[in-house]
């Protein structure tokens, strides 16, 4: 197999890799240089592509440091066991190589036209990335698996360690739904006086679509506000910069759009989103906390995502892992998530299994907001 591995984008044969890349996914070149020019010093950036007669196929992966601190957040908001954890954060603040984009966790970030022997391909990918980077922890998400075609992969492949993660929230648009309104009609009573509310409240508040020019001149408020969500976060992979955001507004398809909400000519929070041919994904928000519950900005920001996909006639809104029981106060329902570790170490991979495999999403009541189930 004719298996190639980069290290960045350098020795990338560009329009090979375009020739292979669906059009409008988001392994569109533009999208990933993006990542790649403004994460350099946390991440490393691994294009791999196998072009012979028999195989197909172009992915980016990720190597970079998870954060001790983190997953400490994220033991305790999951409720693993502390001496278990304890044993996991000095262990696990180490590098690790994700198939898949840290900072776009629910998108698939491989792509395969054709292969002659899906398990093969694979076993090769873990190999040459091993070889290449010294590499022996990995972290591949449930839908790597799932365009390899390959389904309960810890049967297929016995050394991978399943991991239930936080479910991704995923609202489905009603084609019924010209407007904004038409939504809120299908709400029950209490919701649909929950969200007059967020409106009344919120009523103050100027949005703006921001142009390149204006994302460069907010570029430090923009990241103070990010900031001030990811400290609250429970799981990080990495730090996210928000100076991404003036190439990813220009990068095409998948579209990207920035939203500021001003208060007295003081922009208190952002909010951002993607958009290919059939979904809106809501991508990173920030927020001056003083203002969010005054105001509720939060809620503001889920009514103006749901507006957004609403006229830009997307079939599914994606709303990400976070704040699950919030999400479904607007109707998003939760899609089941599995991530799989591999560890090289035998010995290690038999000490940490019946941890990471006790690690569980947190208990959360699912909102039923809709007069009839959409």
């Amino acid at each position: 197999m004719n298996l190639q591995l980069h290290i960045g984008s350098k020795t990338l044969d560009k329009n090979n890799w375009e020739s292979l890349c669906p059009n409008g996914s988001f392994l569109c070149l533009p999208f990933k240089l993006a990542f790649e020019k403004h994460h350099k010093s946390n991440i490393k950036h691994l294009y791999y592509v196998a072009n012979d007669k028999d195989n197909k196929a172009v992915g980016y992966a990720q190597e970079f440091k998870i954060r001790s601190n983190k997953i400490r957040d994220y033991q305790i908001k999951n409720q693993v066991k502390g001496n278990l954890i304890n044993l996991v954060l000095k262990l696990f603040n180490l590098k690790v190589v994700a198939l898949g984009n840290g900072l776009l966790t629910n998108i698939s970030n491989f792509s395969a036209i054709k292969l002659s022997n899906n398990i093969d391909f694979f076993n090769s990918l873990l190999l040459r990335i091993q070889k290449d980077l010294s590499a022996d922890k990995f972290i591949i998400p449930d839908h790597f698996f799932k365009e390899l075609k390959v389904e309960k992969p810890n049967e297929v492949f016995p050394e991978l360690i399943k991991v239930v993660v936080d479910q991704d929230m995923h609202l489905n648009i009603s084609k019924d739904w010209n407007t904004f309104e038409d939504y809120t009609k299908t709400l029950k009573k209490k919701y649909r006086s929950r969200l007059k509310s967020v409106m009344k409240k919120s009523e103050d508040i100027k949005i703006k679509v921001l142009t390149q020019t204006e994302l460069v001149k907010y570029s430090e408020k923009m990241q103070e506000l990010f900031d001030n969500v990811h400290q609250k976060s429970a799981f990080g992979i990495s730090p996210f910069n928000t100076s991404i955001y003036t190439d990813l507004i220009n990068s095409g398809n998948p579209k990207c759009q920035v939203f500021a909400y001003f208060l007295a000519n003081e922009m208190i929070a952002f909010s951002s989103e993607l958009k290919d041919d059939d979904n809106l994904y809501s991508y990173f928000i920030g927020l001056d906390y003083r203002y969010n519950k005054s105001y509720r900005l939060y809620e503001r920001i889920l009514n103006e995502t749901i507006k957004s996909a609403i006229s830009n006639k997307k079939s599914k809104l994606i709303l990400g892992r976070t704040a699950a029981e919030f999400k479904s106060n607007v109707g998003a329902q939760p899609l089941h998530s599995e991530i799989f570790i591999y560890l090289k170490n035998p010995i290690l991979r038999r000490l940490l299994r019946p941890v990471l495999e006790n690690i569980k999403p947190g208990n959360w009541v699912q909102r039923n907001p809709f007069k009839e189930i959409i």
